[in-house]
């Protein structure tokens, strides 16, 4: 009778065993998976920030770019308006031949 339950629970032991062996397979993949999606997702924090910086720096330089142009499109201005007082100037002189 003894030998009989422990047949039995050998059985259950080796079957309880088949069970538990693929589910601990998955485990370790799903861990594997999980290591390599952490990866992937700390990289990309690292690209985001990367791209933060660079809009920053875009940013920046597109104030002094800007800063720039404005002084150039006065500098044009006053061009444009010397070379028109200087036009006006000009036009009596030429009438009065």
């Amino acid at each position: 009778m003894v030998s009989l339950v422990d047949g039995v629970l050998l059985a259950a032991l080796v079957g309880t065993n088949a069970c538990v062996l693929p589910l601990y397979l998955k485990l370790k993949r799903l861990d594997r998976a999980q290591a390599e999606y952490g990866r992937a997702f700390a990289a990309s924090g690292h690209a985001l920030a990367s791209a933060g910086e660079a809009v920053r720096s875009f940013t920046g330089e597109g104030r002094e770019v800007l800063a720039a142009l404005g002084a150039k499109i006065d500098e044009a201005r006053a061009t444009l308006e010397a070379l028109e007082a200087g036009r006006r100037a000009a036009a009596p002189a030429e009438g009065g031949r």
